[in-house]
């Protein structure tokens, strides 16, 4: 796949994948989310998926925005769940957790008893979707379900250079070219600090054979200064797809305008 097809989510629904910024107000640079990267054990996946469900239902309930799954959709780690839930600000976590909340005891410890067997890793990180390298998404996660995530493991210290750097080429050439969202997630607790995910969207597999819009839409120089990061910038660069799972998730926005 070329390396400028570009997903996050989380999702995170997480292009990324991380819907409608719920909560963000016009002066802020970030939205944090939640991500819960989650590897299913072999065969086991339709009973972690009717217990996610049940998962989503209580945070929501708990009081989160929206909780939105997304899994591998053909290219990428077999297994994989992404799991991604909004949250203003850390003070969230001094106030207590949604699944708190959302759960008495004795159905969270039902719930976890159907969730944990399943389970053959699990990893939480805090990410920030960076608002001013971003372009906003034109259509929901249900429109627009395939996410194409470019994670990048940057060299120590380049995670500014390289937001200010997309800023200039890739966001230009996303608006330039028509693209329906170009999401950048930095991480902020529970990972390395220098991983980022820059997330697309699309309906279908199909839209990956045509011409890159982010590409088109860039200028030569654009393109020169963008190629130039891969020496400069990277340490390693994975591409995957993240399929949004409507049928999971739960997400009280998504009767919102978009």
């Amino acid at each position: 796949m070329r390396h400028l097809l570009l997903v996050v989510g989380i999702l995170l629904g997480a292009g990324i994948c991380a819907g409608p910024q719920a909560g963000a107000q016009d002066n802020q640079k970030v939205q944090y989310f939640l991500l819960e990267e989650t590897t299913v054990r072999g065969g086991m996946g339709g009973q972690f998926e009717a217990a996610q469900k049940d998962y989503c239902a209580a945070v929501v309930r708990g009081g989160a925005p929206a909780c939105l799954v997304f899994s591998t959709a053909t290219f990428g780690k077999s297994g994989l769940y992404w799991t991604l839930l909004p949250f203003s600000s850390f003070i969230h976590y001094d106030q207590g957790k949604y699944t708190d909340k959302g759960l008495t005891p004795e159905q969270a410890k039902e719930l976890s008893a159907r969730r944990v067997p399943t389970i053959e890793s699990n990893k939480e990180s805090a990410i920030a979707l960076e608002l001013d390298s971003s372009l906003a998404p034109t259509g929901s996660n249900a429109e627009y379900p395939l996410n194409v995530v470019t994670e990048y493991q940057l060299k120590p210290g380049m995670t500014s250079q390289f937001l200010g750097t997309v800023k200039k080429t890739l966001l230009p050439g996303a608006k330039k070219g028509g693209a329906v969202a170009l999401e950048v997630f930095t991480t902020r607790m529970g990972e390395s600090p220098e991983r980022v995910l820059v997330v697309t969207r699309h309906k279908k597999f199909e839209e990956l054979d045509g011409a890159d819009a982010i590409l088109a839409g860039m200028s030569k120089l654009e393109r020169n200064t963008w190629e130039s990061l891969f020496a400069t910038y990277f340490q390693h660069r994975e591409t995957y797809v993240m399929r949004y799972r409507a049928d999971i998730s739960d997400d009280p926005r998504a009767g919102e305008a978009k």
